[in-house]
């Protein structure tokens, strides 16, 4: 009986390791566009970005959203190509795009000068 309870748990904590799992980045590719890398704070890695031709996509300009939180920071920044952030672990969602390309960025932080980058991932925003 015990022998099939811990197999259950581990299956279980597998199961929701690979639910979780980041699958953005391959585990040797350390640097993504422009060269910005995982744990990089966030004004650091959009200076790159913008560098390089990334352009900040503005978001929410038309539909009502209303910032709260470190979102209100950030906007205050002029990071108006937030999407998002969450309240319960400050993860926040950003996108670029170039020529045709687009670039999600995702941080967590709960103050701006804490944000850091955790991954990013070639996906263009959800349409309005």
């Amino acid at each position: 009986m015990k022998a099939s309870t811990l197999v259950l748990a581990a299956l279980y904590c597998t199961g929701i390791s690979a639910a979780f799992a980041d699958d953005s980045q391959a585990p040797n590719d350390k640097h993504g566009p422009a060269g910005i890398v995982v744990g990089e704070r966030l004004a650091a890695a959009r200076s790159k970005l913008v560098k390089q031709g990334w352009k900040p996509t503005r978001m929410h300009t038309n539909d009502g959203y209303e910032y709260s939180g470190v979102e209100k920071e950030l906007a205050a920044r002029k990071f108006f190509e937030l999407d998002t952030c969450s309240f319960d672990s400050s993860r926040c969602i950003l996108y670029y795009s170039k020529k045709a390309a687009c670039l999600r960025v995702d941080t967590i932080g709960e103050q701006f000068n804490e944000m850091k980058v955790t991954r990013w991932t070639s996906e263009c925003p959800e349409a309005p």
